[in-house]
């Protein structure tokens, strides 16, 4: 196996670490050793990879918001109907959600503090608003969706939608009821 492979792997294991450790202990709990300890590695090791917490949560952000973007544009270049396959992206945006459960905003704001920090975080939410705008066209293209909307606005609106509701819900009639809402609000006429 190529070093390079390897280290990627290894910064993977640290990344994947962090998160559970989040999940378990909080931020205010996140300490380097524990993270090491979930990862299988030494307190070192970690510190090979990110100079301190602050990095290592900020890498955290990157490697997550980048994996849901990267599953987010593999549904949207689906050859399926619009509301097909806003239904699994929201699906995927609802699970992304779960595993960030209150931590996502502390984390965000922990590593996104001065104006350079902020314009990095906003950099991250451009990339998703891209990927809805273009998924927005896309449908207005295909006669699926109505032809005086704005895609930027939409995909805005698709950016807020899919947060969780904090009520206990049976998570498929969830969806299928905001792709419904989606499609009478959005969805071309007949």
């Amino acid at each position: 196996m190529a070093l390079a492979t390897r280290s990627n792997e290894k910064r993977r294991a640290i990344l994947e670490a962090t998160i559970r450790v989040l999940q378990e202990q909080g931020l205010r709990g996140l300490k380097i050793e524990d993270v090491a300890r979930a990862a299988e590695i030494g307190k070192g090791t970690v510190y090979l990879y990110f100079r301190d917490k602050q990095e290592l949560l900020k890498a955290l952000v990157e490697h997550r918001a980048t994996e849901f973007y990267a599953d987010a544009e593999a549904i949207v270049r689906q050859d399926r109907s619009f509301f097909e396959r806003l239904r699994d992206l929201l699906e995927r945006r609802l699970a992304f959600i779960d595993e960030w459960r209150g931590l996502w905003g502390a984390v965000a704001a922990e590593v996104a503090q001065g104006e350079a920090k902020k314009a990095w975080l906003t950099g991250l939410h451009e990339r998703y608003h891209r990927i809805l705008s273009d998924f927005v066209a896309d449908g207005m293209e295909r006669g699926e969706l109505r032809q005086d909307l704005e895609p930027e606005l939409v995909g805005a609106a698709l950016s807020a939608l899919g947060c969780a509701p904090q009520l206990p819900v049976d998570r498929g009639a969830y969806l299928d009821q905001l792709v419904e809402i989606w499609k009478k609000g959005v969805g071309a006429k007949p």
